[in-house]
């Protein structure tokens, strides 16, 4: 059975345009490491099938900033830090 993979790409896409629309980010800026969390839960939303998967092309003391920073963000966002 294949998963669905819809939401997956267009968030990927949102933040793409997100990234070239940043008027902070030089124009010639690449796209260097990349950490990637997806939840996968069974199609009834049964919270028994629940899978968290991380992968990340940076190493895992990185990768851990990057979460932590991805955390602090996401807090500011919340009006809770």
């Amino acid at each position: 059975m294949a998963i669905d993979q819809t939401n997956l790409g267009q968030q990927i896409t949102a933040l793409m345009e997100e990234i070239e629309n940043d008027s902070d980010i030089p124009s010639e800026g690449a796209i260097n490491r990349v950490v990637v969390i997806v939840e996968v839960v069974g199609q009834d939303g049964d919270e028994q099938s629940f899978n968290l998967r991380v992968n990340s092309s940076a190493s895992p003391h990185v990768s851990v900033g990057f979460l932590e920073v991805a955390k602090q963000i996401q807090l500011k966002t919340m009006g809770l830090a």
